[in-house]
Order: C-alpha cells, then structure tokens, then sequence
C-alpha cells in the first residue's frame, strides 16, 4: 500500500508537504544554545504532539540527520548534516579558489572552461566560463552527469581507488556517447591509469563530436584531488599537436592555481614549464 504524504500550498502557491515541513522544524529546533534535547523538549518547542516527534526523529535518526546518547537518551544532529556541510563550504571555498584561474585560462584560450567534482557518485558542475567561440557545452552550473563522463569525469575516475572504479562503473555502466567513446571496461581502466602516469586527459571528442578536451585535477591542503578542471576546444585540421600541448601547459597551470589557492603547498612542484 502507497502513502502519499499530504500537503497544501503555502505563500506564492508553492507546494509544501507537511511531513517535510515539521522534520525540517525538528532540525531547526537545535542551536548553540540548544545542542542536545529530549523527545519531550523537541515537541515542546516544535509544538508537534510527542507521538508524531517520535516517528520523524526516528526517520531521522535512520538518516543520519540526528544521532541519539544512548546513555542520556537525548539528541543531536548526526554527521549527515556535517557531511552536507561540508560539501557546500568546499564548493563555495573551491568556486571561490578558481575564479580568478578560471576567467585567466578562458582569457588565455578563448575556449569554454568547466569546473566540477564528485558528489553521491556523480560529476557535478560547479562552475563555468563560456568561450568566444561558437561552442556552447551544454553543462550548466548543478548539472549532473555519470562521474565517467567526458575529460572532467575521466580525471576525476582517475584518483578513485580500483573498488571505487569497480563500484561506479557497476552502479553506471559505460555508454557510447559518440563514435569515439570508450565502452570497453579494461580499456577504461588503462586510460584512467594514463591519466594518473600523465597528470592529465586529452579527450578527443569521446564526450561531444566536434570538441576535444583537456582537464587535470584539482588538490586541495591534503593533497586530495577533489575536483577538475577543463577546457572545451572546436577540433579542426588547423588544432596541431603543439597546439595541444600548449593548451594542456595552460590547463595544468591553472589546476596548480587553484590547488595553491587551496592550501595545496606540493603544487608547484607539478607546474608545467
């Protein structure tokens, strides 16, 4: 039997969904001031009947979003919220840490640079600057992808551990998006390991007929890499082999950039010359 949790429209016609809205309440009970409480202090001022406090704080205790002492029997929220907080302050310090780069490296190549990381197993972009040409990537800001997708996706495959390879590609198989996609496992593999020996991935229109890109990793104080970055290139007769590498030299240029930005302090020591 399937349960529909009831709702109304509040101010402005939005939907609101009452279940959602008093387990958002329960959160926003706690503060410096009030870091732990009871079942009893939680319904006192959510003003929720005990019974319905009991049955969303357990959802929320099998979430994560609260974590109970077992000794005092009061709660606290858990490490999800600190999970999730932590993933905005370093999308904001990292957004933050690529701007200037990022506005550089589109200057310095006239091409669309795309920044983006890895969240709940997916490529997510988190920043962009379009090119002066007539390519438009159509990867906006929050948009998600398979994490193997294209050169950004690849990079940041690349620095996962091998069950972490294993798990994703089980979770979402590889898929031909041109004619020039690698759908082959092992060959997958082998080229996340190039990745790896190289410091970074020249993808020649395996993600978009027509572009070819180039993205290295991002570090940041702990030496992980928790983000890439690339640019997007119109591949024509006229893009030569040296054209490549000077766009690889600036590409990686930036990614130390921003790494240094972020407290990364071995960076230099991979600058390209």
């Amino acid at each position: 039997m399937t349960h529909r949790a009831r709702g109304k429209k509040g101010q402005r016609g939005r939907y609101r969904v009452q279940a959602l809205e008093r387990a958002l309440d329960i959160l926003d009970a706690f503060s410096f001031d009030n870091r732990e409480m009871t079942l009893t202090e939680i319904a006192r001022k959510t003003g929720l009947d005990k019974a319905t406090a009991k049955r969303l704080v357990a959802n929320l205790v099998d979430r994560g979003f609260l974590q109970q002492d077992h000794a005092t029997k009061s709660y606290r929220l858990g490490l999800k919220l600190f999970e999730l907080g932590g993933i905005v302050f370093s999308s904001f310090d990292l957004r933050k840490a690529a701007s200037f780069p990022m506005t550089k490296l589109q200057s310095d190549t006239g091409s669309t640079v795309l920044l983006g990381s890895k969240m709940e197993d997916q490529l997510v972009y988190l920043d962009k600057r379009e090119g002066n040409g007539i390519i438009r990537i159509s990867s906006d800001i929050g948009w998600r992808r398979p994490l193997h997708y294209g050169m950004l996706g690849m990079v940041l495959m690349a620095y996962l551990d091998s069950e972490g390879v294993d798990r994703i590609l089980k979770k979402t198989p590889l898929k031909a998006h041109t004619r020039f996609s690698i759908t082959d496992t092992a060959a997958f593999k082998a080229r996340l390991q190039q990745i790896r020996e190289q410091g970074y991935v020249v993808e020649r229109e395996e993600a978009v007929e027509g572009v070819v890109g180039i993205a290295a990793p991002i570090r940041d104080y702990s030496s992980s890499v928790i983000a890439a970055l690339g640019i997007a290139i119109l591949s024509t007769p006229r893009l030569s082999e040296g054209d490549i590498k000077r766009y690889v030299r600036l590409v990686r240029s930036a990614c130390v950039s921003i790494s240094s930005n972020l407290g990364y302090k071995e960076a230099s020591a991979n600058r390209v010359i």
